[in-house]
């Protein structure tokens, strides 16, 4: 295994959504898509663009802390291509996964300026409301947000913590109960599954969900709490064989495998 992956996966990356509060702060529409601004107590500010225009979309990423500006992150998909740009490097999610990626990826993830971004993006989430579905740009967005809000462990440490995190009192949102369950009062969305055994459900951490595990819920990337084929797949993808979430395969931790759906060459949808 490259080294440098191997570095990634043992690191252990704390979750940020406890100590960092975000808020936006300026939401313009553009001609093709939307200019979004969101600062968080680290006072770090993100400027996030997304176009999208026919067979192309664009989501950019940048930072700005204390006058000092930063080129996060760029994803650009056309037609059945698509990119991702990494400190200025672009790569192609067709190609292997490189040497200078994965060390890229790895100053991305390490970043303390891009720690608070996971939560920024579900400020996004929940008070815009845009509709996934409707917009692949605004998918990319939701899809690598969900991804950041799970912490890169080792595969040890990984199990070992959802054995101990199951013997503790999980944080189940209760919009599932919405959608799942005999007594279900709403109806699935665009392709969207529900299950009758709730409880199963959760005991397999809500795998197909859009969101992250069962703890949240996000509603707006697919329209609903049901499970999807596009979510599905990328859970499955990032499945370790024991069950874990370990998130250990290489296209997960390059976002390859939130992003592009490595079966089907296309990119992910609902």
């Amino acid at each position: 295994m490259n080294p440098l992956l191997w570095t990634i996966l043992c690191m252990c990356w704390i979750e940020v959504t406890v100590s960092s509060t975000c808020g936006i702060i300026s939401h313009v529409h553009t001609e093709h898509g939307r200019s979004i601004e969101v600062t968080c107590e680290d006072d770090m500010k993100y400027s996030i663009n997304l176009q999208d225009k026919e067979e192309e979309s664009t989501l950019e990423v940048t930072g700005d802390k204390a006058g000092e500006n930063f080129n996060l992150l760029k994803i650009e998909h056309h037609g059945n291509d698509m990119y991702i740009t990494l400190q200025g490097t672009k790569f192609s999610v067709k190609d292997e996964n490189s040497v200078e990626e994965t060390a890229k990826l790895e100053e991305l993830l390490t970043n303390p300026d891009f720690s608070s971004f996971s939560t920024a993006v579900q400020q996004v989430h929940d008070k815009l409301k845009l509709p996934g579905w409707e917009s692949p740009s605004v998918l990319f967005l939701y899809r690598i947000g969900m991804s950041l809000h799970q912490p890169l462990l080792s595969l040890q440490e990984t199990v070992s913590l959802q054995r101990r995190s199951a013997r503790r009192n999980k944080k189940i949102d209760r919009s599932i109960f919405d959608y799942h369950g005999e007594k279900a009062k709403k109806e699935c969305r665009y392709n969207g599954r529900k299950h009758q055994d709730v409880s199963r459900f959760i005991e397999r951490e809500c795998l197909g969900m859009c969101g992250q595990t069962c703890s949240s819920c996000w509603k707006w990337v697919c329209g609903d709490c049901c499970t999807h084929l596009g979510c599905w797949r990328h859970d499955r993808f990032c499945t370790a064989k024991d069950g874990s979430a370990a998130y250990s395969s290489r296209a997960c931790t390059t976002f390859r495998g939130v992003l592009w759906n490595t079966v089907t060459d296309t990119r992910r949808d609902c």
